[in-house]
């Protein structure tokens, strides 16, 4: 009885092995493979209250480095990705994704505010923008602090602040935004002269906003001008070379009463800058 079990097995392994042609080689297993969503963008995860979003693969939650790069550990093919909120576990934002083994798959999701959608973009999105002039900027910014900013229609003054070797420091008005738009999509590339001079170690641009049609500026809570925290190409990583930059508001809220804030209801904010695109 063993001998015929043994010589039926080997017919079975004879028949397997001749249903495939000599050299063909058939995948019985997946590779794992890292992808990349990164939710810095969004304020589910760049809030000062903490991190609200997280990811389920194939409709199970899955490690997710969130506060990071984005990096998720997955079965290569095809996935289906749910990002949520972890406050009520509703889903804002899914997406079905061919993931491959070779090469660095990246997926970035914006959400400017807490109430808005999760969506998708391209993070080559102003790629096809020219290079700004020699000694300019371009700037496109959009404005999703507009409880902040009350004015129906907002133009920006900019200004840089030049520290040179000795910390000296020296500030510049050096142009102005008009007709700030509300949504990304409607934003238009400015373009400012730069007018950092050499010798210069650090500088930082500052936004001051006026009223369009009256052209009252917007006011702290100590009754002058606000003017917000600055902006830093300079500290950025990797460095721009084309000097282009796509920039987005927020409201942030400030740590207590201080006269450079601004005051809503009982309390105190900032307007934050937020750097979506830099080339």
């Amino acid at each position: 009885m063993k001998k015929k079990a043994t010589i039926w097995w080997v017919a079975l392994m004879a028949a397997g092995l001749s249903s495939c042609e000599k050299g063909d080689y058939v995948k019985s297993y997946h590779e794992f493979v890292d992808v990349y969503f990164d939710p810095l963008r969004t304020a589910l995860r760049s809030n000062p209250e903490g991190v609200f979003i997280a990811m389920r693969y194939n409709g199970a939650p899955i490690d997710w480095n969130a506060g990071a790069d984005g990096k998720v550990r997955v079965v290569e093919g095809e996935g289906t990705f749910e990002f949520y909120d972890t406050r009520n576990n509703q889903v804002v934002c899914d997406t079905t994704v061919n993931v491959i083994a070779d090469g660095k798959q990246v997926y970035y999701l914006f959400q400017p505010t807490m109430d808005a959608p999760v969506t998708f973009i391209d993070p080559d999105g102003q790629a096809s923008e020219e290079t700004a002039p020699d000694g300019h900027i371009k700037l496109r910014i959009a404005n999703y602090a507009q409880d902040l900013i009350p004015f129906a229609q907002t133009d920006i003054k900019v200004f840089v602040k030049i520290a040179d070797e000795e910390w000296n420091e020296t500030v510049v008005e050096v142009g102005t935004i008009s007709n700030l738009a509300g949504q990304i999509d409607e934003a238009a590339y400015v373009t400012l002269p730069y007018d950092v001079p050499d010798g210069t170690i650090d500088y930082q641009y500052y936004f001051e906003f006026v009223d369009s049609a009256t052209g009252e500026p917007l006011l702290d809570y100590g009754g002058s001008p606000y003017r917000t925290s600055g902006f830093s190409p300079g500290y950025l990583d990797p460095l721009p070379v084309k000097n282009v930059f796509t920039l987005y508001l927020t409201s942030l809220k400030a740590w207590g009463e201080a006269p450079p804030f601004i005051k809503k209801g009982d309390d105190f904010y900032e307007v934050a800058i937020n750097v979506l695109y830099a080339d």
